[in-house]
């Protein structure tokens, strides 16, 4: 990367990201972030703050991509059945095995120095209506327009729950019973949508 004085705050969150997916949450450090971007550690300090806040960016830049690809989704899900529901779930695993350390940031235990807090959870409840009620809110004006308040988020929570807990087996380096994990969160999608409104 070019020396520049200029490093903006993308360029941090965008190397501290990369760091993070190669390396692991520990190597990222300011002073290397400051080394790899040609500047000092105070111009790196100006554009976020101390580490925390750069790993915060980091979080919300995670929920921001998984965000985007629902919304790529977005315009076959408008249109489509129970098969653009498949298509979203099969998108998230393969974000997840793409992106193993910065899913489990996302999701999992708060790096060192972090702390899950509102503001994060705030992120995070927003990508969940984006990536999850919105086209399952559409999916439901179709098939079941006439249905009880509420029903979109609950069916989604429990469409994006499974799907999550089948994705994490995964990366855990648990089998499937098929063998094709790809076809399980399938699966999964087409029990839910075979009875949504139940309960």
């Amino acid at each position: 990367m070019p020396v520049t004085h200029g490093a903006t705050r993308g360029d941090v969150v965008d190397l501290a990201r990369r760091i993070l997916e190669e390396e692991g949450g520990e190597a990222v450090t300011m002073r290397r972030l400051a080394a790899e971007l040609g500047t000092s550690y105070q111009v790196v300090y100006s554009r976020l703050g101390g580490k925390a806040e750069v790993l915060r960016a980091v979080h919300d830049e995670g929920f921001r991509r998984l965000s985007d690809l629902a919304a790529l989704e977005a315009p076959v899900t408008a249109g489509g059945g129970p098969g653009a529901l498949r298509r979203l779930a099969v998108s998230y695993l393969e974000f997840a095995v793409t992106n193993p350390r910065l899913f489990d940031v996302m999701f999992g235990d708060p790096l060192v120095g972090t702390t899950r807090d509102e503001r994060m959870r705030e992120v995070e409840r927003s990508a969940f209506r984006t990536c999850w009620v919105a086209p399952t809110r559409d999916w439901l004006d179709r098939e079941h327009p006439a249905r009880p308040r509420g029903s979109a988020t609950r069916l989604a929570w429990r469409l994006w729950s499974s799907v999550h807990g089948i994705t994490v087996l995964h990366l855990a380096g648990h089998e499937t019973p098929s063998g094709d994990v790809r076809a399980e969160v399938s699966d999964v999608v087409d029990l839910l949508l075979a009875d949504p409104l139940r309960g």
